[in-house]
């Protein structure tokens, strides 16, 4: 595990040019003439692994994986990830930067799936899943992460406004691109999951927490198909490298009131886990 996780770390930092020409060839050659399209376009930690391994497994339609497009976006997280103690560009921004310039060159229908999930486990889960940005602090040579500065440096994270940077990333990545405020269209607690058609985009919003339930019915209606397609689950933060640290973590770690009061009164909160307002407050307090 740790030479994996070391491997992966040394070829982002050293060949990264070598993978933008690869992919570059990969994504340039690729037609959108016989079937549109998917972009699956979302904050990290999100389940956004396991949808896109689900689709491009079992449908034909071209089949991407990203978490901003814009160019405001690509640069500020190239920047962020440069800065850092990670020094290199993940793949996925890699990626965002071709496609990019692919689609403004595509006049076609896109098909645009986007998923949320509850603000302080996506926050968490988040800070894990970016440890290289913070290895000199909390990180020895054997990847072995001492606990005690990481859940300081949580915290501190936490205290900060985290509802209001994933209404800034909707409004930037998903109404800046494609003119859909998803605001404005009430979430379906109900059906749990919302279908919005914009022009030649079509978007389909989900959360998280009910991806297992709802996501062969939602993908069925949303891509028109006669079959269902069943979740295949990837990418669980459990079997990472970090992963009892993670658990150890988010098992004891609570939060202020005026921390929770911040999150749950946030328009973002509102708009999509109003109905788990009880439970968070529960479980993070």
């Amino acid at each position: 595990m740790i030479l994996k996780v070391k491997t992966r770390r040394f070829i982002a930092r050293h060949m990264s040019p070598l993978i933008e020409f690869l992919y570059s060839i990969k994504i340039g050659l690729k037609s959108f003439k016989e079937s549109s399209p998917i972009l699956i376009i979302t904050p990290g930690k999100v389940g956004s692994t396991s949808v896109y391994k689900t689709l491009i497994s079992q449908i034909n339609n071209p089949v991407y994986h990203i978490h901003c497009l814009s160019k405001k976006g690509i640069e500020n997280s190239v920047n962020t990830h440069l800065t850092s103690d990670r020094r290199s560009r993940p793949l996925h921004l890699i990626i965002s930067n071709i496609l990019r310039k692919k689609l403004n060159r595509y006049s076609g229908e896109l098909y645009i799936i986007t998923i949320t999930r509850e603000p302080i486990s996506r926050a968490i889960s988040t800070f894990f899943q970016n440890t290289e940005f913070y290895k000199n602090l909390i990180e020895d040579k054997q990847l072995i992460i001492d606990e005690n500065r990481a859940e300081d440096l949580l915290k501190s994270q936490l205290s900060s406004n985290i509802c209001l940077e994933a209404e800034e990333w909707y409004n930037t990545e998903i109404k800046g691109n494609f003119g859909i405020n998803i605001f404005e269209n009430k979430f379906d607690t109900t059906k749990k999951y919302v279908i919005v058609n914009n022009d030649r985009y079509k978007c389909l919003l989900l959360r998280m927490e009910d991806l297992n339930d709802v996501f062969p019915e939602a993908i069925k209606i949303f891509l028109n198909r006669n079959d269902s397609i069943i979740l295949e689950n990837s990418n669980i933060g459990e079997s990472k490298f970090y992963a009892n640290s993670y658990n150890n973590i988010k098992n004891r770690i609570k939060l202020p009131k005026n921390t929770m009061n911040q999150v749950v009164n946030s328009l973002f909160f509102k708009h999509f886990y109003k109905d788990f307002e009880n439970k968070v407050r529960r479980k993070w307090s």
